[in-house]
């Protein structure tokens, strides 16, 4: 496993993000609870979910020299612990309060950014937990994705007014988002089938920087890019073509494949 430095303070590692000056770790869409909704669609697999995500940050802590001796600061879900819509489910409410009850010694504050599965996260709220619709942390911005929210809240401080009026994120901010659960299908040259890659998304919205994270989640890969439409009205709104495209493999390993549109190019012959 290796980080990929996307920007000073900002360095994409495995599934996250991770800001080493604020000692601050990031992912989105872990949609704890998914085996029930698989199991009303006829999919049978063994709750195992969440072990899953806990074996995969622990790697991820590991690679960082995390220890409940030298922890994070925060750790930012955002958006999208949970996966039912509605009420939270008693298996749902069980393994939240046992994830976030597993990452307390890891670091000093938990925010949970709220998704448009997130309903009833509120009564987790304490003096370690936050619950919020958007967080700042240093000159990123922190959002679910799900609505692109205008005007746009300033990730450092206020929002600069300008004739009165709010001006919005500031020029060199990073607009963080989840919701997407990016993934990209590549063609295995040895065997000819295509295997999805979780990926992340890097490009623009309203000429501010973009960071689409990939789901956390374990057992659903994710949405092809080169076959579906964009969830997120950031993305919808912006050029998804010239968005770059670092794939993620199962054994954390980050690639960049530049340009989006370079995949969607037919091969030549």
């Amino acid at each position: 496993m290796r980080s990929v430095s996307l920007a000073p303070g900002l360095e994409l590692i495995d599934l996250a993000l991770f800001l080493p000056e604020r000692r601050a770790l990031a992912l989105a869409d872990v949609h704890l609870g998914i085996e029930d909704a698989l199991k009303d669609e006829g999919i049978l697999v063994p709750r195992q979910h969440l072990a899953q995500v806990q074996e995969r940050l622990e790697r991820i802590f590991k690679e960082l020299a995390i220890t409940p001796a030298e922890p994070l600061e925060k750790i930012i879900v955002n958006g999208d612990l949970r996966h039912q819509f509605g009420p939270l489910s008693r298996i749902e409410h069980k393994e939240s309060k046992e994830f976030l009850r597993w990452l307390a010694p890891w670091t000093e504050q938990i925010v949970l950014i709220e998704g448009n599965h997130d309903g009833s996260l509120q009564h987790f709220a304490n003096e370690r937990i936050t619950v919020t619709k958007s967080h700042s942390e240093g000159y990123c911005w922190f959002v679910h994705g799900d609505e692109a929210l205008t005007p746009s809240p300033s990730p450092v401080g206020q929002p600069r007014e300008r004739g009165g009026r709010k001006a919005g994120v500031r020029a060199k901010a990073w607009l963080i988002i989840g919701h997407e659960h990016p993934a990209v299908g590549l063609r295995d040259p040895v065997t000819g089938r295509i295997e999805i890659y979780k990926c992340f998304l890097v490009g623009t919205f309203k000429g501010h920087n973009l960071l689409v994270l990939p789901s956390f989640n374990q057992l659903v890969r994710g949405s092809d890019l080169l076959k579906e439409q964009p969830l997120s009205p950031f993305v919808q709104q912006s050029d998804l073509e010239e968005f770059s495209v670092y794939p993620v493999s199962d054994d954390g390993q980050i690639y960049e494949f530049g340009p989006l549109r370079r995949l969607l190019s037919p091969s030549p012959l």
